[in-house]
């Protein structure tokens, strides 16, 4: 596959703007990406900590698909633990109509136990075997006209818009869940160090290749799987300018991602730094010239077909972030795509 681009938005808290500027923010940069031509935007899915004021996903999706014509948007994704099976399934077929078959769906257990703790589930075997249930009584739902429930039965008047059901998406950091992921042909996306990240996309493509005509598969609609790697951006007019507000946005940044494990006095999960080769998520800045030579280099390492820019993070302001975005439509997508 050719190089695809998208979106990844935390959607993260502001010490200086209420909620509702930040909600209109990611509306108008969901509506930039839409007009520059890109794939998709995708947003995670947090609890009790600043790295996300997105509690629902779907409220923010549908306002998404309200002011965009192409760009597909999602979760990346819908924590399944934290959701009533039947719920899932009518949010899930109604966005999908609502966009005319432009929802892309990520589903997981959810990466914090802090986080699902909210939800009343102990440990991560119970997340699990809640994230299995919800997600095989969605399968089981989208081939049926009614949901069996413990001491229920659901009618069931609404299919997906895409058939059978959306396209998958499954992040995947480690070689376990790789293997899961491609045997069934989830899309996926990889935070991580960019060594780690083209040798499990290797074995993706390896086990993808082995397992792409079995039947069962999840994902057996996707014709071929997108692997994408999230990566920060500051995009200015010269390479200071984008250095000075991409090192303090990340840093503001990174105290969010590790808000909850920091209050509980845990040793942070990954390594956060700027540039390091060792940082689960490193930075990219500068001028469009610096900034195409460095996700070429980016890329080429990783292996990746899909690049899922954050543009907006830390305490970046919005007017920053979308001139970033604007520089890298107009000076950098066209010749990183050429």
């Amino acid at each position: 596959m050719g190089l695809n681009v998208g979106i990844f938005d935390w959607v993260e808290a502001s010490q200086t703007l209420p909620p509702s500027q930040i909600y209109e923010h990611k509306l108008e940069l969901a509506a930039a990406a839409d007009r520059a031509g890109f794939h998709g935007f995708v947003i995670a899915e947090h609890h009790g900590t600043p790295l996300s004021i997105d509690g629902s996903p779907s409220v923010l999706l549908s306002a998404i698909f309200q002011r965009t014509r192409h760009l597909r948007a999602g979760a990346l994704t819908f924590c399944l633990p934290w959701y009533h099976p039947y719920r899932f399934y009518s949010e899930v077929c109604m966005l999908d109509h609502l966009s005319s078959g432009r929802l892309e769906l990520g589903v997981g257990r959810g990466v914090s136990p802090i986080e699902s703790r909210i939800f009343g589930l102990e440990n991560i075997e119970q997340s699990r075997e809640r994230y299995r249930q919800t997600l095989d009584a969605f399968f089981a739902a989208c081939a049926s006209n009614v949901m069996k429930l413990p001491g229920a039965e659901a009618e069931l008047h609404v299919k997906p818009y895409q058939h059978p059901y959306p396209p998958l998406w499954f992040p995947s950091s480690n070689k376990e869940s790789i293997e899961f992921t491609a045997r069934h042909g989830y899309h996926t996306a990889f935070i991580g160090k960019h060594s780690d990240c083209k040798p499990l996309f290797e074995r993706y493509r390896e086990l993808w290749e082995k397992h792409r005509n079995d039947p069962g598969r999840h994902n057996a609609h996707v014709a071929a799987p997108f692997l994408a790697k999230t990566q920060h951006l500051v995009v200015a007019d010269t390479d200071a300018e984008a250095r000075a507000l991409g090192e303090k946005a990340h840093e503001a940044w990174a105290s969010h991602i590790h808000h909850l494990t920091r209050k509980l006095g845990r040793p942070d999960v990954f390594k956060t730094t700027p540039y390091d080769e060792d940082s689960a998520q490193r930075l990219i800045t500068g001028s469009p010239r610096t900034v195409l030579e460095k996700l070429q280099e980016m890329l080429r390492a990783t292996g990746a077909n899909y690049l899922l820019c954050i543009f907006s993070f830390g305490d970046l302001a919005p007017e920053q972030a979308m001139r970033s975005l604007e520089l890298f439509s107009s000076e950098v997508l066209p010749k990183l795509r050429a």
